[in-house]
This record gives structure tokens, C-alpha cells and sequence, in this order.
């Protein structure tokens, strides 16, 4: 049998919906109308950075006492929007976390939440001034000029502060998000929670955000956090960044449709705000991409995949997609109602514009699983293939990880699972000379191994487990997530992905399913 997750059987079964805690059944049969349960797909991730401002040649009174050195550490959030369109101007939020003044932290005042109106042209963000921060008697206003640097993970400048002739300097890192989708997959219901890593080294995790259903996908797609909720749930909920992660919407994709993966079609903030998703339909009668409004969750149109298959019952099994220089990429394991047949996995290519295949690429490798990744350090596209994990069928080394040219649209294996020494489940690339897989043995044991994603070249183990391995990210920024699902110690791990060294382990609520990253940079 051709899976490792519960997430196929019963294609007759009801859809199921989770929302705000409660359950609702979708309706009588796989001809159900679509449903809206909830109303409007919600806003978009905003960049968020922590600032720290210095003013060492600063004095302050405070209770008649001279302090020298000023410190502010202050949050700006910038709104996404106002990034989005072609004037440098923007609109931010600033939030002031702490003061201290000759080295002691200090009482201040804040009339809540203060605006910041600034321009980002060329590499340089100004923020104007900003304030007051009340601290003792002094009205304190600064004033940021800064470059980005280091592809926008850090902004520094001078710090000025209105009413002072003495220029400090100021330190903006990117503040690192990452979205989880956990599950225990011992009843209906899964949990989001998110990692927030503060300066590039200060992790905390808030649990229990929002309910998801039991078998989730996390993604996060034109800025907007979503989670494909897939067999016997049917349903893509949107979490709304403005409402703390909640749930925005909530749509129906038919009745045991079993969907796999999503993306959305970039729009601009004035026009089509909500966007199009792609949806891979996994089980038949469905067998294609759907095409979903997120305004209203109506799907205006679907692309059939049941040509290119050539299993015995003619079934797709469309599994992930990808969003690639404006065309859909999505991966067909192409396998039987048994599972029991494998073909070749293919990649069919589609314009999402005509809403139509273009092309299709033969795989050497057998079942494409949950494995699809861009990098835009080698400009290739890379695809995990398992192969036969060991259950129904007997384990069969018939995969590995195998690259695509967007130029050429050809295929060729990179990595065989041989090398690799058993089924490949989840990819994460981090460099050009440094990617990651999720690797199961014959007995299940998890392996998080390395390997060049340039010559293929297999660079050993980085971790390893007895329990499942069920999730694998990177941040884009530095850091690989695992996602370790021991029963009693759930946990995620993060690696340095540049030299797989162990960062920090933070213990989960929910075993950790799915992981998205809602960073989003300047």
C-alpha cells in the first residue's frame, strides 16, 4: 500500500467540516452543492521586525537622577498592502516592549499602539517620527533611517530622537513565524499552533489557536495562511493573520473529494483581493485540479487529470502542486483504486490562465508523496518519490528524489532511494549544495538525511527516529523544522540547515503534521 497516513479509504464517506469547534455534515452525496460556512477569505500576512534602538550618549532624569545610555526595543509591523503597491510609502505599527535607561529597564508610556508613516525606495527604510514613549518626564520620538540587508533579514541605520543632537544606531531582524498544523489522529479534531523566533534566537510557542480537522495540510499561499483539511474532511479553511489566526473561511470541495494540496494565483491588493486556489482532488469521481473563488468558495472550474493516467482505473491520484514562473505544477502517482498498480509518477504541467495541461513529464521513479519543492539557488524543481512503502504491497526501493529543468521540462533522477536506503516522504532545500528527506526504513524508522542537491551526492544522517517523521520545512531564512511525532514527547526540532547542528527542541501540544512559514520580509 502506497501511503504512510491515513488519508484514502472510503471514498463514499460523508465530508466532514470543522469549524469554530463544532462539526457540520456537507450535505446528502458527492453532488452536494458547494458551501460557504464562513464569510470572506480574510487579509494577508504582514512582515513583522524587532527593533532594538540605541542612544548611548543619551541622558535622561528620572526621579532626579541622571541615566545615561538609552535603550528601545520596539516591534514594527508593517502593513502588507501598503508594500504591495509601487509608492515607497507604507504604514506600519510600532509597539514598544521595553525601555531601559544606564542599563536598568524602566517604566514607560505608550497611548497604545503608535503609527508609522515611512518610505522604502532603493534598499533604505525611513520610518519618520514616531511616539511619544513617555519614560519619567521626557517624551521620547524616534526617528529610523536604515539599509536592508542580508535579502532583507536585517535593517540598520541611525536612530535619532527628536529634541537630541546625538545620533544612535538601531537593529531590525525579521521576526520568524512558522504556522503548525498538529494532530494526533486519534478523533476529528487538530489544533494550529505557531513558532515565533524573536531576533533570530528567542523561540516561543503559542498552542491551540484554531481547530483544524485530523488530517492537515498547513500552507501558506499569497500571503494568506490556509490548511487543507483532506480525507473524510473535504474542506480548505483560511486562518485570517488581522483575527489572530482564526478561521476566515472555511469551503467545501465535494463530498470525499479528498484534496491534497493548494495554491493561490498572486493578485494585487486592489484587484481580485481574495485570488484564485488550485486544488489537487484526489479521490475519484474528482481526479482533478479544481479551481475555487475564494470570494465566495464557488468552484468555477476544474482541470481533468483521468487522460494522463494509465493505471487500470484510469485514476490520477493528484497529490501536490506548485506555483511556478505562472504555471501549475502537480504531481500524479498515478496508481490504482487498490493501490495495488503503480505506474511511473508524472508531473502535468498546466497554464492556470487557459485552466489547462500544457505538458506532461514522465518520472523515472514510482509515487510522487507530499514531496514537491522550488529552489530558486539551482532553478530547479525537485520531486520525492517513495516508491511501494511495505504494507499491502512489499517495500520497493522504486524511487528517490528526481529533478525538473522549468526550461526544458525534463526530468532525470538525482538521488536514488537506494543511496538513500528506503522510501523518500518529505524534501526541504535550503542552499544549492545542501537539501533534506525524510527517509523510512523497512521497519518505519525515520531518517532526516542530506544530500547535495547539485551532484546528488548523499550526505549522511542528521537526526533519526523510532517514532514518525510526519512533517520536514525550511524557513527560507536558516533554520530546517522536524517534525517528531512521539506519542508521549511530541516535539519540533531546529537544525542549523547550513551544518544540520541541533538549535533548539520545543515540546508540541499536538504531534506536529504540517508546517508552513508565515515569515514574510520587507
Amino acid at each position: 500500500m502506497g501511503v504512510l497516513r491515513p488519508r484514502r479509504r472510503g471514498a463514499g464517506a460523508p465530508a466532514i467540516l470543522v469549524a469554530l469547534g463544532a462539526i457540520a455534515a456537507l450535505g446528502c452525496g458527492r453532488d452536494a452543492a458547494v458551501q460557504r460556512l464562513l464569510t470572506g477569505p480574510g487579509g494577508r500576512l504582514d512582515p513583522i521586525y524587532d527593533a532594538t534602538l540605541t542612544y548611548p550618549g543619551t541622558t535622561i532624569i528620572l526621579g532626579g537622577l541622571p541615566y545615561t545610555g538609552v535603550e528601545i526595543e520596539v516591534e514594527l509591523e508593517f502593513a502588507d498592502a501598503t508594500l504591495r503597491d509601487p509608492d515607497p510609502a507604507y504604514a506600519a505599527t510600532a509597539r514598544v516592549h521595553r525601555v531601559s535607561a544606564g542599563g536598568v529597564d524602566q517604566p514607560f508610556q505608550v497611548e497604545g499602539p503608535l503609527d508609522v508613516q515611512g518610505t522604502l525606495a532603493d534598499g533604505t527604510l525611513t520610518t519618520g517620527l514616531f511616539g511619544p514613549i513617555r519614560v519619567g518626564a521626557a517624551d521620547l520620538l524616534p526617528d529610523l533611517q536604515g539599509a536592508v540587508q542580508d535579502a532583507a533579514r536585517h535593517v540598520a541605520g541611525v536612530a535619532r530622537l527628536y529634541g537630541s543632537n546625538e545620533a544612535g544606531s538601531f537593529v531590525a531582524v525579521k521576526r520568524r513565524r512558522y504556522l503548525v498544523a498538529g494532530t494526533d489522529r486519534q478523533g476529528p479534531f487538530g489544533k494550529v499552533a505557531v513558532i515565533t523566533v524573536r531576533d533570530d534566537t528567542q523561540f516561543s510557542v503559542e498552542d491551540d489557536i484554531e481547530v483544524i480537522s485530523s488530517d492537515p495540510v498547513a500552507r501558506v499561499e499569497d500571503g494568506r495562511p490556509l490548511v487543507i483539511n483532506r480525507y473524510n474532511f473535504d474542506n480548505l479553511q483560511g486562518l485570517d493573520p488581522s483575527s489572530g489566526l482564526q478561521t476566515s473561511f472555511q469551503y467545501s470541495l465535494g463530498n470525499g473529494a479528498n484534496p491534497h494540496d493548494a495554491v493561490i494565483l498572486p493578485s494585487a491588493p486592489a484587484a481580485a483581493p481574495a485570488g484564485l486556489a488550485f486544488v489537487t482532488r484526489y479521490e475519484p469521481p474528482y481526479n482533478d485540479v479544481a479551481v475555487m473563488d475564494l470570494e465566495d468558495g464557488s468552484i468555477v472550474d476544474h482541470v481533468d487529470l483521468t487522460p494522463y493516467a494509465r493505471n487500470p482505473d484510469h485514476l490520477p491520484r493528484a497529490d501536490q502542486a506548485l506555483l511556478h514562473d505562472g504555471l501549475l505544477y502537480v504531481t500524479m502517482e498515478d496508481t490504482d483504486l487498490s493501490f495495488t498498480r503503480f505506474m511511473n509518477g508524472r508531473v502535468v504541467v498546466i497554464d492556470p490562465i487557459l485552466r489547462q495541461p500544457i505538458d506532461v513529464i514522465d518520472l523515472a521513479g514510482q509515487n510522487p508523496f507530499e514531496a514537491l519543492e522550488y529552489s530558486q539557488a539551482t532553478g530547479l524543481i525537485y520531486v520525492g518519490l517513495a516508491g511501494i512503502f511495505p504494507g499491502r504491497l512489499a517495500q520497493a526501493l522504486t524511487g528517490g528524489i528526481e529533478v525538473i529543468d522549468p526550461a526544458t521540462r525534463q526530468a532525470r533522477l538525482l538521488v536514488d532511494d537506494d543511496a538513500l536506503g528506503g522510501n523518500v516522504s518529505a524534501l526541504a532545500l535550503h542552499s544549492a549544495d545542501r537539501g533534506y528527506c525524510v527517509v523510512s526504513d523497512a521497519s518505519f524508522h525515520n531518517y532526516v538525511k542530506a544530500f547535495d542537491p547539485t551532484t546528488g551526492e548523499v550526505l549522511g544522517t542528521v537526526f533519526d527516529s523510532a517514532s514518525e517523521i510526519a512533517a520536514l520545512a525550511a524557513d527560507g531564512d536558516g533554520y530546517l523544522l522536524i517534525g517528531e511525532n512521539d506519542f508521549f514527547a511530541p516535539r519540533t526540532l531546529i537544525l542549523d540547515a547550513a551544518t544540520g547542528l541541533s538549535v533548539v527542541s520545543l515540546p508540541a501540544r499536538l504531534p506536529p503534521f504540517s508546517y508552513a512559514i508565515l515569515t514574510r520580509s520587507l
